[in-house]
């Protein structure tokens, strides 16, 4: 048995197989991003901290509301001529991320900073107002 067109085949066919696996669209399991989400009690401020590694700065859009942030973007499939993958295990495409928060919050006055794939969004409390508050009550305005 010859050694060497054992093991030209062997590799013929692993070129084979993985050409017709990526030659297709890439239909993975998605990208969703990993999320913590922790108050700091000596600045008063909810952080909020996203795993978006080899993303770029302008693939990613942040949105707050006074109690709700909303991460969205796309990670995109890194496609290029004569590239033939042995596997595929990360998860790629577009990508929505609600962090509902318990608290209201000052959109106005949000940072973020982007840095080695982590996404920081730093979010001030809205200040509680002291106490209860006098509502007036008005009457019907009946013909009474």
């Amino acid at each position: 048995m010859d050694v060497e067109k054992l093991h030209n085949d062997v590799l013929r066919a692993f070129n084979d197989s993985c050409m017709i696996a990526t030659r297709q669209q890439y239909r993975g399991r998605g990208f969703r991003p990993a999320a913590d989400a922790y108050f700091e009690e000596d600045t008063g401020e909810i952080v909020v901290r996203f795993e978006l590694p080899g993303m770029a700065l302008e693939d990613i859009e942040l949105l707050v509301d006074r109690r709700e942030l909303l991460v969205r973007g796309e990670r995109s499939f890194p496609t290029r001529e004569a590239r033939v993958y042995q596997q595929v295990e990360m998860d790629y495409g577009q990508f929505e991320r609600r962090v509902r928060l318990m608290v209201d919050v000052e959109p106005e006055v949000t940072t973020a900073t982007y840095e080695a794939g982590i996404l920081e969004v730093r979010l001030m409390l809205t200040p509680a107002e002291p106490g209860a508050r006098k509502v007036e009550i008005q009457t019907g305005g009946g013909d009474e």
